[in-house]
């Protein structure tokens, strides 16, 4: 049996061990394939520690094989990344299940909710409409309307990792998927906890910890051969470190072209010209920010506009390939079985399909430009084969 699991490690942590180890525990696979975010991700912000140091330590730690989720996924909000995820997974077509964390573990309250947004009821459009009537933010009337209409509490909806489990549910179902769904339960700090707890702290906290220099603090939170990754690190980039990037990219660009932009919406891209100065990224989004737009979202749309990435490509568009980031030496041969069975094409070598990857390259080498300052990594970065 192949399950996959979908995850930033950003960086891997003791969380992360026990969410496989639990998956391996529960749907009793036999490979447990991860489809990972490359060097940005879903916050809108750089990886802590590149995709290709991140690929290692998944693959040392219960992983067999990872995968690449592209980054016009892996930097959207939740239904894009979830739906990028699936859509991946269903053409690999030798995947069984899923497995994800969530703070309920339970698949059903999930299965429920995800049915009607789905399929959007008479009685549920009505009551949504009321809401927004009433004032409230999309968001906010949508979850008042499910409470209403399920006759359920869906304050567990609150955290992110909920709700990527009910938009991965969602998408199974949308695309009729033979995927199977299976949830974990969480243990420890929730995800957005910014401080260290005993054994099992938040990927939040853990970065801030390294950002503020309490590295033990955060060595006590990871497996222990993920530590040395930590420590030989050059730099941690920050999304401040591109802030002389984006005053380029805004002042080069006009304002249609950035209205064009993921998440640019509903006007943004007029308070993001008459706004950015020479700010540093966290200073503008605490000036842009209003009720309608959340901190994530304002740094997914200026990371979105430092990338390139358009709305029209970011939102429906379906994969193109499937990239195999690494893989155990032992597992080569569920590395040709993906090869024989998936309805994409299967790459470990871009330089023939260069055209595919303009977006990951573009990604690539901003990541870079800010610590090793190397360029053209995809072009050279191996497959990593571990063990």
């Amino acid at each position: 049996m192949n399950v996959a699991v979908v995850a930033e490690y950003n960086p891997f942590h003791n969380g992360h061990l026990y969410h496989i180890k639990q998956t391996r525990k529960i749907t009793m696979a036999n490979n447990v394939i991860a489809v990972m975010s490359g060097n940005f991700v879903q916050r809108g912000e750089p990886a802590m520690i590149d995709k290709v140091t991140r690929t290692r330590m998944a693959l040392e730690n219960g992983v067999d094989m990872v995968l690449e989720l592209p980054v016009e996924y892996a930097t959207s909000a939740a239904d894009v990344f979830a739906g990028g995820a699936v859509d991946l997974l269903n053409r690999c077509n030798i995947i069984d299940g899923i497995s994800f964390g969530s703070e309920i573990g339970d698949i059903t309250a999930f299965s429920e909710i995800a049915d009607v947004l789905n399929n959007e009821p008479e009685e549920f459009k009505k009551m949504l409409k009321t809401a927004l009537n009433n004032g409230l933010s999309y968001p906010a009337a949508r979850a008042l309307a499910l409470g209403h209409y399920l006759n359920i509490d869906i304050s567990f909806l609150n955290s992110p990792n909920n709700i990527l489990a009910l938009e991965y549910v969602r998408a199974l179902k949308r695309t009729d998927s033979k995927i199977w769904p299976y949830t974990v339960e969480r243990v420890g700090s929730d995800y957005s906890e910014k401080e260290l707890t005993e054994g099992f702290s938040s990927a939040t906290a853990i970065r801030e910890a390294v950002l503020r220099g309490d590295f033990e603090g955060a060595y006590e939170n990871m497996p222990e051969n993920c530590v040395k990754y930590l420590k030989e690190q050059y730099k941690f980039p920050v999304m401040d470190d591109y802030s002389s990037a984006l005053h380029y990219i805004i002042r080069t660009t006009s304002k249609e072209e950035l209205s064009e932009i993921a998440d640019v919406t509903e006007g943004l891209e007029n308070r993001i010209r008459n706004n950015v100065g020479n700010k540093r990224i966290s200073e503008l989004i605490h000036i842009i920010k209003t009720k309608r737009y959340t901190y994530t979202k304002l740094q997914r749309a200026l990371l979105h506009i430092i990338l390139g990435l358009n709305a029209s490509e970011c939102k429906n568009v379906p994969v193109k390939y499937i990239r195999v980031l690494g893989f155990r030496k032992s597992k080569a041969d569920l590395l040709g079985e993906l090869t024989r069975k998936a309805s994409l094409p299967v790459v470990t070598n871009i330089k023939p399909m260069a055209s595919y990857f303009e977006k990951e390259i573009r990604a690539t080498d901003i990541y870079y430009m800010t610590t090793t300052g190397e360029m053209g990594r995809e072009y050279t970065n191996p497959v990593v084969v571990t063990d």
